[in-house]
């Protein structure tokens, strides 16, 4: 009876798949590479939005609004309204895979969470003075992230974790 083996090397982690049965060994080694690159063979390819994560593509995470908030903003005692409005920018772009963001959007996440007053904010002002903290940048009336402000975002949202 034969013996097959894939042994897979980099770095200093290595990892090895043996058995006596081929189809096996090949069967792992496809569930393997696809939790680990995302890839997988022609046959097994699916359409976009599978949940298969392949290379150079960004993941979709879901988590609602209310949720982010309590967790990310209103527990870590950040009440800035501009960095409010950066870390809801950083929500729609990475949560919910938008590229362009209207300010009434954002506003409109201000009055999901049931921010206090959420009414009398002038998401204008607002989004102006995250922008001269250059965390923000305004194109067309749509906002995005700068590469700042999605810096200065992660670290706040990895403090204290």
């Amino acid at each position: 009876m034969e013996h097959y083996k894939i042994q897979i090397t980099k770095g200093q982690a290595q990892l090895e798949i043996s058995s006596h049965d081929k189809n096996w060994v090949e069967s792992k080694f496809e569930e393997f590479s696809n939790r680990v690159y995302g890839e997988t063979t022609d046959n097994d390819r699916k359409k976009p939005g599978d949940g298969i994560l392949r290379k150079n593509q960004t993941p979709t995470m879901k988590m609602p609004i209310n949720e982010f908030y309590r967790k990310f903003i209103h527990e870590k005692k950040i009440s800035s309204r501009p960095d409010i409005a950066t870390i809801f920018v950083f929500y729609l772009s990475k949560y919910e895979d938008k590229k362009e963001i209207p300010a009434i959007e954002i506003k409109d996440l201000f009055k999901d969470v049931q921010y206090p007053g959420w009414n009398g904010i002038n998401i204008s002002d607002v989004l102006n003075k995250a922008k001269r903290k250059a965390l923000l940048n305004s194109v067309n009336n749509s906002w995005a992230l700068t590469i700042t402000g999605e810096d200065y975002v992660m670290n706040l949202l990895s403090e204290n974790e």
